[in-house]
């Protein structure tokens, strides 16, 4: 074809791509593509084409999509725009397709669905840290940090669905994310200031840079927001070092475990907590972390991770499992204590004490708790249990505390020690 008949070919195309065809219309324009052939006037329409065939072909296709994304690249299109836009939201989904197949993939099984078994080989990669660059993230539109609603159900934003594999991959591979990447998260705090899942992103960014304790600080904040979240208290618990504080780890991991989720999810969660338990000389406790881990991978038909090997080396011959869990529950409050202690301290003193009425019965079962009221300098009230808290009942009016506060309510509190 000469140039009018490819712009008359890719013009008559776009419509016939739009409804299903777009992998076939891909096929007929490609080799003029990589020749740089396109005439100008026909980017546009071209960038369409290349995006219904992206949206038109299968997950597994990897290979094929990342030819069609260096493709696209390659066309002089306006931007911001809307194509630029969806364009990178099939950018988002080949990572997430080609990470899944890096999971999946058995070099021992040849599989007529998997491209990569096919040729012997691994499944390609793709890297969201090197087409965001090419894309340009001054590029994103307001349309791109809207949040949508579907059946009720509140969905993240093309942006916050970019930062979330951008950190992924950051961790991943080590690699220092880019300045406009820093940019995109700082504003995406402030634009969704309910998000803990942005804050742990963040967090994530000072952990690769180095920065420990920034890091630590911004977990412990997601989690207050959002303390059902077990994968937040996994990330809050790989930021401690196992052989510095064994039982502060144990503690944030088993609140993870302890949290809703899948169980299934949870493997990598119950190997690190085995590993620790290894490294403490809790033999029996980590071989029944491992046992479980080895059966839910079996049971979903997948490799056990190398470091289940790694871990599994620690434990004697001859060991038998043990149920691990109250192990678990002699540190369990080392996890909220982590939490709660990094408030800001309120001096407060007991101003009032009741005691449960005699034979009263709480809801459901069991005697009414102790309550007490705390006042500060300022004459605000607080209520608490005292057993809750872990303090003794009987101690009288007048003794002075220092409370930690979450959303009104106490939720730490000692006696000064001075």
């Amino acid at each position: 074809m000469d140039s009018e008949q490819l712009s008359k070919f890719i013009s008559e195309g776009f419509d016939s791509a739009k409804h299903g065809n777009a992998p076939s219309i891909y096929n007929q324009i490609a080799s003029h593509l990589e020749a740089g052939n396109i005439p100008h006037k026909s980017h546009y329409a071209t960038g369409w084409i290349i995006y219904y065939a992206l949206h038109q072909t299968m997950d597994k296709e990897i290979a094929r999509r990342k030819k069609m994304l260096a493709n696209y690249l390659k066309l002089r299109v306006a931007v911001p725009h809307k194509l630029h836009s969806m364009i990178l939201t099939e950018a988002i989904r080949l990572y997430k397709n080609a990470k899944d197949a890096s999971f999946n993939y058995k070099s021992d099984i040849k599989d007529d669905d998997n491209e990569a078994n096919d040729k012997g080989r691994k499944p390609e990669s793709f890297s969201i840290m090197a087409f965001s660059k090419l894309w340009n993230l001054a590029n994103l539109r307001e349309g791109d940090w809207r949040r949508k609603e579907f059946n009720g159900k509140r969905l993240s934003s093309t942006v916050e669905k970019l930062i979330t594999i951008y950190v992924d991959e950051t961790e991943q591979t080590g690699k220092i994310p880019s300045d406009d990447l820093l940019a995109v998260l700082e504003k995406a705090e402030s634009e969704y200031p309910d998000s803990a899942n942005i804050m742990s992103q963040r967090a994530a960014i000072f952990s690769v840079c180095g920065d420990k304790e920034n890091a630590k600080r911004l977990m412990r904040k997601a989690l207050l927001m959002s303390p059902g979240k077990f994968y937040l208290w996994s990330k809050l618990a790989s930021l401690y070092d196992p052989q510095e504080s064994p039982h502060l780890k144990v503690a944030l991991l088993y609140k993870a475990l302890k949290a809703p989720g899948p169980d299934q999810f949870k493997g990598r969660i119950r190997l690190s907590i085995a590993d620790v338990l290894a490294s403490r000389g809790a033999f029996p406790q980590a071989l029944w972390e491992l046992q479980r881990v080895k059966s839910t991978y079996e049971t979903n038909g997948w490799h056990l991770p190398s470091h289940h090997a790694t871990v599994s080396g620690k434990i004697p011959a001859g060991t038998v499992a043990s149920d691990p869990t109250s192990i678990y529950r002699k540190v369990e409050y080392l996890a909220d204590d982590e939490i709660f202690r990094h408030l800001p301290p309120i001096a407060v003193t007991k101003t009032f004490h009741k005691n449960p009425a005699p034979d009263s019965t709480g809801r459901g079962y069991g005697t009414q708790p102790t309550v007490w009221r705390v006042t500060d300098d300022h004459g605000h009230n607080y209520w608490l249990q005292p057993q809750r808290l872990n303090l003794s009942p009987d101690l009288p009016v007048g003794t002075p505390l220092i409370i930690r506060v979450h959303d009104g309510k106490p939720v730490k509190a000692e006696i000064p020690s001075n």
